[in-house]
């Protein structure tokens, strides 16, 4: 990996991870308050609402957005900067069209069939999906350009709206409805500002013509993603409520469901700043280099597993005291739906950079294929599993899915791209992640409460370092990156930062 990819995708991993950052501390604060008022019982059927907004919308931000990202990385790196503000616009303006049908059918299903108790907060989820779906084209088109600073600041003021209101709402007692107007809100606020944000730096550019050959790549590769999302939600996202609300009588399995899942997604969240970054350098590279992106493909993946492992696997050791300290005794039976689905979410870290390495080659189909195999299977587990065992059924049978789904991307990955998998050092970090878990799990079942969980994550933290440096998992190479980074780093916290990285790999940072 090139020093200068390095640094790109440092920074825009930084930009990414502070948005990130930023939304899973609101999100996680009023989701706790929310879990805490309104109870597992009601906060079902608003879980059930939720997802399936959510699942609405992206639907419609998949196709056509990661196919302006592709097409538009390529041509600016070409320096086709018109060619590539046609292309924005055309996908901005068919978007739009998708996302105003989206809304329509959307509200007129919550109107026709849906529980007249939560119809207003209903109609406001639906609502927040037409902004979400059109900021997806401006948001892809900064990423295209690997400027994800312009969609920081949009995003951290929409997560500042939503916290705000929310927290207003609950203290007003507007209950759900609250909660809803605030997420809807913040949709449009952010919609707007990203919108604005491309605007402001390809506004005036003059529009180029799109050749026809180009224009059915574009056409071939959007279907194909759309296909790809389809099926990915029943893959990698909650598809396993819809059996959950349909197959088990108890609505609070939904809630439990759901809360473990969006923990786990909320550590995951760290990798994918990473791979978010990774992904748009390696599009852009596709314009530059392509003979660079299977060397970025193996070390993306090394490093969502190197930061993965502690946090996923950390998490499902203390899941116990985490639950009862954040949400209290009635959500006990989340324990283990939240042990499961942390531990069974580390193959997603993984998977993500292989998986871009297909999109950027334009090699979706297998994906397609593959991807129908582990939904079937995810299906059969759900009808087994969900009427009797709950959450904790649909967390196996989710996690399996995402296991089979990423050793066969991996597989195939490798197969057709023939690059070095590296397997010792992903080895070395896995016995690093048994090394950490084994520790965190013996002492928190010997230290309770949160006390527990603090010690439990300050020696976590302590042996995961201590393994890495005693396996040698950092290579010569890593180290290398890792200090040019680290020359960057602030001059107050620079030679300590550098302390780190030489201590961690003795003999390979020069």
């Amino acid at each position: 990996m090139p020093s200068n990819n390095t640094r790109t995708i440092a920074r825009n991993s930084f930009w990414f991870g502070l948005e990130l950052f930023a939304g899973i501390i609101g999100a996680f604060l009023c989701s706790v308050l929310v879990a805490r008022i309104i109870g597992p019982v009601r906060l079902g059927y608003f879980s059930y609402m939720v997802w399936l907004t959510n699942v609405t919308a992206t639907v419609g931000t998949f196709g056509l957005p990661m196919t302006a990202r592709k097409y538009m990385a390529e041509q600016l790196n070409r320096g086709e900067a018109g060619r590539a503000r046609t292309t924005y616009l055309a996908t901005l303006r068919l978007q739009s069209w998708i996302a105003v049908g989206i809304t329509a059918v959307g509200l007129g299903l919550v109107l026709a069939m849906g529980n007249p108790e939560y119809r207003i907060a209903s109609i406001l989820l639906v609502l927040n999906v037409a902004p979400r779906v059109i900021s997806c084209i401006p948001s892809q088109a900064n990423n295209a350009a690997e400027a994800m600073r312009r969609n920081t600041g949009p995003s951290l003021i929409c997560g500042a709206t939503n916290v705000s209101v929310t927290l207003f709402s609950l203290w007003m007692g507007w209950g759900l409805i609250g909660v809803a107007a605030a997420v809807c809100l913040a949709s449009f606020v952010e919609c707007f500002l990203k919108l604005r944000s491309v605007e402001n730096w390809m506004g005036g550019v003059a529009r180029d013509a799109v050749p026809e050959e180009l224009r059915k790549r574009m056409l071939t590769y959007s279907t194909q993603g759309l296909a790809l999302m389809l099926l990915n939600l029943v893959v990698w996202d909650r598809s396993d409520i819809i059996f959950l609300k349909a197959l088990n009588g108890d609505v609070r399995q939904v809630t439990f469901f759901s809360i473990a899942f969006n923990l786990s997604e909320r550590m995951l969240m760290v990798p994918h700043s990473f791979g978010h970054s990774l992904g748009a350098t390696m599009m852009a590279q596709y314009g530059r280099a392509k003979e660079k992106i299977q060397e970025l493909a193996v070390d993306g993946a090394r490093y969502a597993l190197l930061v993965a492992l502690p946090l996923l696997g950390g998490l499902a050791c203390i899941s116990k005291p985490v639950v009862l300290m954040l949400y209290g005794e009635p959500y006990r039976p989340l324990i283990p739906a939240l042990t499961i689905a942390a531990a069974m979410a580390i193959p997603k870290a993984v998977v993500n950079a292989p998986t871009l390495l297909l999109q950027t080659t334009e090699k979706q189909g297998f994906l397609v294929f593959w991807n129908c195999v582990c939904g079937a299977f995810n299906v059969v587990l759900d009808i087994l599993l969900t009427p009797r065992y709950g959450a904790i059924g649909a967390a196996v049978a989710n996690g399996s899915a995402q296991t089979l789904a990423a050793v066969g991307i991996c597989l195939f990955a490798w197969r057709v791209s023939r690059f070095d998998p590296r397997l010792p050092a992903f080895g070395r970090l896995l016995v690093c992640g048994v090394l950490m878990v084994a520790g965190v799990f013996g002492i928190s079942r010997w230290v309770a409460g949160p006390a527990g969980v603090a010690i439990s994550v300050g020696a976590g933290a302590a042996i995961w370092l201590g393994s890495l440096r005693m396996m040698r998992a950092l290579t010569a190479q890593d180290a290398e990156r890792f200090l040019n980074l680290g020359r960057s780093a602030p001059a107050a916290v620079r030679p300590y930062v550098i302390g780190a990285i030489r201590w961690l790999a003795p003999g390979k940072a020069a």
